[in-house]
């Protein structure tokens, strides 16, 4: 899709990028300034883009999230541009590029060889601003039109382009179609146009088929809901949570292992319950109002009552918006957590992609990033390589000291709230609330655990989080840091 400016319509952008299920979106003359391309969020979406310059009008790249991103150019010379390759698996990948050329620019087989990069599968979406019988039959050709041709069969490049409009002049009837879609090494299907309410330029949707599978990229896997403490239950969930722990260690085995394994699924079930988790996204300022009059737009024929429509549209989109703003305003506070996730969510950096580690000019698999990331810490690992082996020596009673209930109580106290869980996904705000019944039986795996000299297998296993450093290129190993999650349980004690 291309030719559409987020400016003043981020949220009809996401709304139409969700609705279609869009894998990636090219965009030209956004218009967007230096601060104003670091803030663009696009819920769902990683943004790439390319601020304007005093003669230029700025181009963005926007990729669904989950989506391996290798940046590659971005550049604020004729012609504008953003390239970014997606890294589908090991054997497939697509190089797309947005591009601009400004109105009175020249166009010169040099310039349009500034678009090519490596071989592969590329798809290029660009306003050049000209025209010709292949991409625009409704206007009269231009000086530029036989250099874009001649550039094209050079350089194997297809012309998408079906003939359809992809520009309205607003207040007239007027059409024309200075944007154009290149592919190469790859197919372009159902190439169509559809009325943007939000831009002069119309959306333009296609498919593309790259790699020789027949599959379907599938929508991104939706951002898990997070448990509304807020709103938990909680001397619920301190009785369930003593009545299943407390029947699930009468039936267990004895040992280290039978014991986690009820406390943990005790505590599950007893949250399951008893803690709501919320939707995940906040409320749609979309109204019905809004979706009739996207509706009364695209089938309204008369221009004039179509731009009457366009702009009572806006006024209504810009009313809508500032009134929840408004909304939002009235409830800050400095007590209150949602109000700093606000704050948070404004100064977030960005642009944050998906980075792509790539070995030999080949993506590696999640598998292959994890086995990297362990050989790169081994070889790290100096710490006395030749130190002789530690025996720990043999004894029939333990030299721990049992847990005191005290102990627990104090230790509880002092959790830290909002951490992330480990594989178990018990949280610390649960084990906080946990009844009087539950407590004991925590002290019971804790203190068999001290015992035995034996620790739960399960607690032996984490998730290895891989965080980028700040100001360190993504594509490079040795740019992340690794963080275990591990059991909280464990953690705990």
């Amino acid at each position: 899709m291309l030719g559409v400016s987020p400016r003043r319509s981020e949220l009809p952008l996401e709304r139409k990028l969700h609705e279609d299920m869009v894998l990636f979106c090219l965009l030209q003359e956004t218009h967007l300034a230096s601060a104003e391309c670091a803030a663009l969020k696009i819920g769902g979406y990683q943004h790439v883009g390319q601020a304007r310059t005093p003669h230029g009008g700025e181009v963005s790249i926007l990729v669904r999230d989950g989506v391996g991103v290798e940046v590659g150019i971005l550049e604020k010379e004729v012609p504008e541009r953003a390239t970014v390759t997606l890294r589908f698996s090991a054997d497939v990948s697509l190089t797309i590029i947005s591009a601009y050329f400004p109105r009175k620019a020249d166009v010169s087989s040099e310039a349009l060889d500034t678009l090519l990069g490596a071989n592969g599968e590329m798809v290029i979406g660009a306003d050049v601003n000209s025209h010709h019988v292949l991409w625009d039959p409704l206007r009269p050709s231009d000086d530029k039109r036989e250099c874009i041709v001649d550039w094209c069969v050079q350089n194997d490049m297809r012309i998408a382009n079906t003939g359809w409009a992809t520009r309205r002049q607003p207040g007239t009837a007027a059409l024309s179609s200075p944007d154009i879609t290149l592919c190469r090494d790859c197919e372009i299907s159902n190439w169509k146009f559809a009325l943007s309410p939000d831009s002069d330029h119309h959306w333009i949707p296609f498919d593309v088929c790259v790699g020789v599978s027949l599959d379907v990229m599938a929508p991104s896997k939706p951002v898990r809901a997070l448990y509304s403490w807020n709103k938990a239950r909680w001397n619920d969930f301190k009785k369930l949570s003593d009545d299943f722990i407390f029947r699930g260690m009468k039936r267990s085995a004895k040992g280290a292992d039978a014991l986690n394994e009820a406390m943990t699924r005790g505590i599950r079930m007893a949250a399951k319950r008893t803690i709501p988790k919320g939707k995940g996204v906040a409320p749609s300022f979309w109204t019905p109002e809004l979706t009739k009059l996207d509706k009364m737009v695209q089938e309204c024929k008369n221009e004039r009552k179509r731009d009457a429509l366009i702009r009572w549209r806006r006024k209504v989109l810009v009313d809508t918006a500032m009134g929840r703003w408004k909304e939002n305003v009235l409830k800050l506070s400095t007590t209150d957590s949602a109000s700093w996730n606000l704050v948070k969510s404004i100064y977030a950096p960005r642009p944050l992609t998906s980075p792509v580690l790539v070995v030999d000019g080949h993506p590696s698999t999640k598998r292959q990033q994890a086995q990297a990331l362990a050989n790169m810490y081994m070889a790290r690992s100096t710490k006395a390589p030749h130190a002789p082996e530690m025996r720990i020596p043999s004894t029939r009673r333990s030299t721990f000291r049992p847990i005191t209930k005290a102990e627990l109580d104090v230790a509880l106290r002092e959790l830290s709230s909002g951490t992330a869980p480990g594989d178990d996904e018990i949280h610390c705000e649960e084990l906080k609330e946990l009844g009087r019944v539950a407590k004991k039986c925590v002290l019971r795996l804790f203190n068999c655990s001290l015992r035995t000299g034996q620790v739960p297998a399960k607690w032996k296993h984490g998730i290895i989080v891989p965080l980028l450093k700040p100001n360190k290129p993504a594509g490079s190993m040795a740019s992340f840091r690794p963080i275990t999650l591990t059991s909280t349980l464990c953690t705990f004690l």
